[in-house]
C-alpha cells in the first residue's frame, strides 16, 4: 500500500524489488567497467538500463502518488540522487570525451550512491534484521573501498575487479600480497579498510553470536514453560485426589 508518512517519506510495497536491483547493479558496473567488448558487455548495458528504470519509475510514481510533492521529494533525496548519477549514458559520454578522470570519479560516485540506496532499502524492510543489514553494510563497503582504491592508485589497480578483490583480501586479513597499493593515497585506504574490516567483521560476527543465542534462548525458555505446565498438570491432579477438608 502507498502512503506517505509525516515526514514525507511514500512506503510502498516494493522496496524488495528495489533492494534486489540494487545489489544486481554492482556485478553489473564491474562488468560494464571492466570488459572492453563482447556479449558480457552488451548484457551490461542492457542490465543497467534496466536497473535504472526500476529507479526511475520507482521515483516518479512516489511524486504521482505523494499528497505532498515537495516533503517527497525531501524525503526520497537519495533516490533521485541515484536516477541522475547512474543514468548509463554518462559512462558512454565520458568515454567519447576521453575523460579517464572523470569517468574514475563518476564510477566512486555511482558506487556510493548504491551502497546507500540499498542499506536504505534494507531499513525500510519490515522484515530487515540486524544479521541482515550488518553483513550488507560489510559486502557494500568493502565493494566501496575496492572502488576507491582502483581510482587512486591506478598503477597497480588496473581494473575495477582488482580493487575490489584486494578490498576482500583486505577486509578478511587474509592478506595474499598479490596486490598491493604503491601510493600514499591507496596506503592511507589501505589502513582504513583494515581497520573498518576489522570491526565490522567484529560486528557481524557479534550479531550471528547473539543470534544463535537468542535462539537457544527461545528454545530454552519454551522448554521450562512446558515442565511448568506438566508440573501444573500433577498438582491439580494431586489436588483432585486429595479429600475435602472434614472428610
Amino acid at each position: 500500500m502507498w502512503e506517505q508518512a509525516e515526514n514525507g517519506h511514500v512506503k510502498h510495497p516494493f522496496e524488495p524489488v528495489v533492494l534486489v536491483a540494487t545489489l544486481a547493479l554492482i556485478p553489473v558496473l564491474i562488468i560494464e567497467y571492466d570488459v572492453s567488448s563482447g556479449g558480457w558487455l552488451t548484457f551490461a548495458e542492457v542490465a543497467n538500463w534496466v536497473i535504472w528504470a526500476i529507479f526511475a519509475v520507482e521515483l516518479a510514481w512516489i511524486l504521482y502518488v505523494a499528497p505532498r510533492k515537495r516533503a517527497a521529494l525531501r524525503a526520497h533525496w537519495l533516490d533521485a540522487a541515484i536516477v541522475v548519477v547512474s543514468l548509463p549514458i554518462y559512462g558512454k559520454l565520458l568515454s567519447s570525451l576521453r575523460s579517464v578522470r572523470l569517468f574514475r570519479l563518476l564510477r566512486v560516485i555511482r558506487a556510493g550512491v548504491v551502497i546507500s540506496r540499498a542499506l536504505q532499502a534494507e531499513r525500510r524492510m519490515s522484515s530487515g534484521s540486524a544479521l541482515r543489514l550488518a553483513a550488507l553494510a560489510t559486502v557494500f563497503l568493502t565493494v566501496l573501498a575496492g572502488a576507491v582504491q582502483s581510482t587512486v592508485d591506478t598503477g597497480e589497480f588496473k581494473t575495477f575487479w582488482d580493487g575490489v578483490w584486494w578490498a576482500v583480501v583486505t577486509v578478511t586479513t587474509v592478506g595474499y600480497g598479490d596486490l598491493t597499493p604503491d601510493t600514499v593515497a591507496g596506503q592511507v585506504i589501505g589502513i582504513v579498510v583494515m581497520l573498518l574490516g576489522v570491526g565490522f567483521l567484529a560486528v557481524l560476527t557479534a550479531t550471528v553470536a547473539s543470534h544463535f543465542v537468542r535462539v537457544d534462548d527461545a528454545d530454552s525458555s519454551a522448554e521450562i514453560l512446558d515442565t511448568l505446565k506438566r508440573l501444573e498438570a500433577d498438582v491439580a491432579e494431586l489436588r483432585a485426589r486429595l479429600p475435602a477438608p472434614g472428610q
